[in-house]
């Protein structure tokens, strides 16, 4: 049996895992956010709990970026009830801590951005999981090479949140293309994810690591966004803490505040 790795890797996403471009957000956005699991534990889960004790008197709520975005438009009155909550200088103060936290927390990013309209036509024969998996996990695993190689061999568990019978089915089929072939765009025999543990957890489990995939990956897509002219303004403030998280790994060498744009070449 492999040994389990140090690490552990949450992943969301922001937008829709299909060909369909949505006007105002084009994008499909997978976020992968590397921890070290004893900071983690120790540290980080600790931490992310106390804050919602401090605003909620329990951790009983799953924090969601667009559920503080839009609190209005959410459906279960019990959940809108708690963010409604947050108004004016206590929605200020909250921000600024959910901020510092995660600006003080040890995580990496390994972000995937799909512009779909870019996309040429016969790459959309794939999966959008397919393409952002395949990409994803190579620079994982080019991470891992660069900075850690003994964690290698080791079981590294990647941990997707579940988003229904379709989604999950159309990941699952993904991940089981990518860790066999590698990849159908560019395969590449020196690859290997087979000690890559796909996981689906469902989100009332109230996983922090999940919460915080949920929190960055909109603020990367929308930064993607600016960057591009799409998008007249975008959140200064939750950007200018993930760039300094954010590796774009390739070769030898992993570049920091920069992510993969998947028309930008294979």
């Amino acid at each position: 049996m492999s040994e389990f790795s140090k690490y552990v890797i949450y992943v969301d996403e922001s937008g829709h895992s299909n060909w369909t471009a949505a006007p105002e957000y084009p994008l499909l956005c997978l976020n992968y956010c590397m921890f070290e699991k004893d900071h983690y534990i120790d540290e980080l889960i600790p931490r992310f709990n106390r804050l919602k004790f401090k605003y909620w008197g329990c951790d009983n709520i799953v924090l969601h970026e667009r559920d503080l975005r839009k609190s209005d438009k959410i459906r279960d009155p019990a959940v809108r009830s708690k963010y409604e909550g947050l108004q004016g200088d206590r929605r200020r103060a909250f921000m600024d801590e959910l901020t510092q936290l995660l600006r003080d927390a040890q995580f990496r990013c390994f972000c995937v951005v799909i512009d779909k309209p870019k996309v040429p036509e016969w790459h959309k024969s794939y999966d959008p999981y397919h393409i952002s998996l395949s990409r994803g996990f190579r620079q994982i695993e080019t991470y891992l090479k660069v900075y850690d190689p003994d964690e290698l061999a080791k079981e590294l568990h990647i941990v997707f949140e579940a988003r229904g019978r379709d989604d999950d089915a159309a990941l699952s089929r993904a991940y089981k293309q990518v860790s066999v072939q590698g990849s159908l765009l560019a395969p590449v025999a020196t690859r290997d994810y087979s000690n890559f543990r796909l996981e689906l957890m469902d989100k009332k489990s109230n996983s922090p690591g999940l919460q915080i995939a949920d929190l960055t990956a909109r603020p990367i897509g929308n930064h993607y966004l600016h960057a591009t002219g799409q998008r007249s303004q975008t959140d200064q403030r939750a950007i200018e803490v993930l760039l300094e998280k954010i590796h774009f790994c390739s070769g030898t060498t992993c570049e920091i505040g920069k992510y993969d744009v998947f028309h930008e070449g294979l």
